[in-house]
């Protein structure tokens, strides 16, 4: 008993779908803008990398001070963070004395809550006392402030 339903009019019927190929003329210019940006992001993320690669080398260059006295470890301290100075072109700060600089470069990293001011003393008298003996927290600690800060400086 299937019934089929008798439309009185042929008129009334529906038009036919309206087809969804080809897209709006505007379709391909949105289609165009979001490559394009896609473009744009892929190239700014590779130069960031690209410049970024000098943190990367501090960073393995100071994962490898198991076997430095304490003088050298200071100094290597001290030699990478004016080293990233250099390489971010900010030459008038490398040229400042230790004692003035340690408070300029907290101040440009701010997110940071290790201060390299709490360091001065390793960083200014302890680097020329030929003796001078850090204990095993204090190296950790230098270690990590100075890793604190090559990952998060902006100067």
């Amino acid at each position: 008993m299937s019934m089929t339903i008798e439309l009185p009019n042929k008129a009334y019927m529906l038009p036919q779908a309206i087809p969804e190929w080809p897209p709006v003329w505007w379709f391909w210019l949105v289609v165009a803008a979001a490559i394009l940006l896609l473009a744009l992001l892929v190239f700014s993320l590779v130069r960031r990398h690209r410049q970024r690669a000098y943190r990367r080398e501090a960073l393995a260059q100071l994962s490898q001070t198991q076997e430095l006295s304490d003088q050298a470890l200071i100094e290597l301290c001290l030699s990478v963070i004016k080293r990233c100075l250099m390489t971010e072109g900010k030459q008038e700060l490398v040229s400042i004395p230790t004692s003035e600089l340690l408070p300029i470069l907290d101040r440009h990293n701010k997110r940071s809550k290790i201060k390299l001011a709490v360091y001065e003393a390793c960083f200014t008298s302890a680097i020329y006392q030929p003796n001078s003996q850090l204990s095993a927290d204090e190296r950790e600690a230098l270690l990590r402030v100075t890793k604190a800060w090559i990952r998060g400086h902006r100067a």
